[in-house]
């Protein structure tokens, strides 16, 4: 994941400019979200895939693998959506699934599967949007079109700390873990969770100190906010390919909305 930087500065379309990959990730994010249409949500899933994968020509396992990141927290939000429990109320003559566990009786009814499976391909359509846009687009070209579509700076600024300090969090995680590792801090159970209770509160304390330099780093080269001026950043104009595509896009889902 600490290669998402590199990718978002080094990929086919990074000379294009960040308002028009805004705009077409957004546009396609609300329709998935709003719709909520299991067969739209699988035909913007693909045609995101293939734009990222062959017309961005971002490696399709790193792609794949971030993807496959946030499908374990779905189906954590599935399982609370499917699995009905109920402890003295008799079990619908509709329902797909029971068994009793404990005393209680757990079991599934169609509609909380649709339901669940309409969650899920929301879900994972939705990320492909936000990959599109994350993937081929630095954080420091989104703050300016951002700042000139009159967000409240201090905002902008919380992204770019949010963001920052994540890939921060992650190394510093991967760093700490390999000292531990090597000390065999994690050889027995017992010791593992001491190690991971170390590994945690360094963890805040380096984040901490961090953020402490960065802040006085600032302060002493007089700098106010994180965004970048506009004229510090290269005139990037809308790609007519991308347009065409946008376009194709749309068309597709308005043919399968009507």
């Amino acid at each position: 994941m600490l290669n998402i930087d590199f990718l978002a500065s080094h990929n086919a379309i990074h000379k294009v400019a960040a308002s028009q990959k805004i705009t077409f990730s957004v546009i396609s994010l609300s329709l998935v979200t709003l719709l909520r249409n299991n067969i739209l949500s699988v035909w913007t899933l693909l045609f995101m895939s293939s734009v990222i994968i062959f017309y961005a020509k971002i490696p399709w396992k790193t792609y794949v693998t971030l993807l496959i990141a946030p499908i374990g927290f779905v189906f954590a939000g599935m399982i609370a959506i499917v699995l009905s429990i109920s402890f003295a109320q008799p079990i619908p003559i509709s329902a797909l699934w029971h068994s009793t566990l404990l005393g209680m009786q757990l079991f599934i009814l169609p509609n909380d599967l649709l339901r669940a499976i309409t969650i899920f391909f929301t879900s994972i359509s939705a990320t492909s949007c936000l990959y599109f846009l994350i993937l081929t687009t630095p954080m420091y070209e989104i703050s300016p079109v951002l700042a000139r579509l009159k967000v409240p700076t201090i905002i902008i600024e919380l992204i770019e700390l949010m963001y920052r300090f994540i890939f921060l969090l992650l190394q510093t995680v991967a760093q700490l873990y390999t000292a531990q590792d090597a000390r065999l801090g994690y050889r027995t159970y017992r010791i593992s969770f001491q190690s991971l209770s170390f590994l945690i509160s360094a963890l805040f304390r380096s984040i901490f100190f961090r953020h402490q330099a960065m802040t006085y780093a600032m302060t002493a080269r007089n700098i106010e906010q994180f965004i970048i001026p506009q004229q510090f950043l290269s005139e990037k104009a809308w790609d007519q390919k991308l347009t065409i595509i946008a376009g194709g896009f749309l068309i597709v889902t308005f043919v399968l909305i009507v």
